[in-house]
This record gives structure tokens, sequence and C-alpha cells, in this order.
């Protein structure tokens, strides 16, 4: 979402040639964020994780506290995890979020604790499957990983680490209902407007 041109500038013109000598039959496509084609998603495996910030970058002092959501849309192979602002009102309670919020010190290995949260309102297979990935991504043994469910909170890391406890969405209708927008140009500004039947 935030990146700029230069990464695609470099392969373009620099990695695209050399990768093209030693495989003939190389294609390269250009996928944004948020728009991956479903071959590109199936090699993830339902555990893609978009994080926010540049790459190899370390942040000084202290790391912090960051918080992901599971989000799907169109079909289950189309679910990614992603990076969101570590704040309470961020929270809903039909979807299920992995917070990580690291324990003061600075030893060479950091430890944390890793927090599944599960919305009282999400499904069992989103549920199921961010139970997998906290497993699989956010396991280690300098980290401390709990599954918890909404109301089950403990006030001393969880909330602490959203920068305190904050209204948020409980109430999920929304996603009971679908609307549909027509997004034009064709009269020289943009307008959107919403289509009903």
């Amino acid at each position: 979402r935030k990146a700029p041109n230069m990464g695609w500038l470099t392969f373009t013109f620099g990695l695209e040639r050399k990768f093209k000598q030693l495989c003939a039959r190389l294609e390269v496509v250009r996928t944004h964020q948020q728009q991956e084609s479903l071959k590109f998603m199936s090699h993830f495996h339902r555990t893609f994780i978009l994080r926010d910030g540049k790459r190899n970058h370390t942040p000084e002092g202290k790391p912090p506290v960051e918080l992901f959501e599971l989000r799907s849309n169109g079909s289950a192979l189309c679910t990614r995890l992603a990076q969101v602002k570590a704040d309470a009102s961020q929270l809903n309670s039909a979807f299920c979020y992995i917070l990580y919020v690291p324990l003061e010190g600075s030893n060479e290995t950091s430890s944390a604790i890793v927090y599944a949260w599960i919305g009282s309102k999400s499904d069992a297979d989103s549920a199921r499957l961010i139970e997998q990935i906290a497993e699989k991504k956010f396991n280690n043994p300098w980290l401390s990983l709990q599954v918890i469910t909404e109301g089950n909170e403990p006030d001393n890391f969880f909330w602490v680490g959203l920068g305190g406890k904050k209204p948020y969405d409980t109430d999920a209708d929304f996603l009971n209902y679908t609307r549909l927008f027509r997004c034009s140009n064709e009269k020289g500004y943009f307008i959107v407007s919403e289509k009903c039947t």
C-alpha cells in the first residue's frame, strides 16, 4: 500500500534480466496489495502476513506493540493477516486478532507475550485459523502464546499493550448486508453512488 515504486523499478531494470537468463519461461506480474490473484494467494496456504513499515528496518529502542487482524475477502483462499494500528478501538467482535506485546528488557533474544484474540461473533474457522497462525508464525521459546476469547482478556498486558481499554465495535451486523456502489468519472469529476435494487 505505502511502498514506493523504487523496489519495482530496481527489480525491472536489474534483477528481472538476471532471472530471465536463469529461467526462460519466467513470467513477471506486478501485483498490488489487496489485489492478489488466487494463484498467488494459494502459495501461502492462508498464512499470508502483511506488515507495516520497511523491509530490514529495526526500530530503535523498545520494539513496538503489534496488532494483526485476520481478514478474508471473496473466498477462504484470500485470507490474510494484516497489521493494523495497535489500539483497542480497532477490535471488532466479528474478527480474530493477534497481539504481540514485547516485554521490558534488552536481551539479545527479546521476550514477548503473544495473544490470539477470538471475537465473540467470529466464525469457528477463523478461530481455528488464528490459533494455527499464532502457533506457527509467532511461537518460539522466548514468547508466551495465549489464546483468549473476547471478555476474558487479562488487564496486565493485553489492555495495557493496546493503550488501555476503549470502546470497540461489538455489533457486527454490517457483515450481514451487501451494498453495491458505482464509481464514475464520466462527468469530469469522481462520483460514488449507491446502486439500489
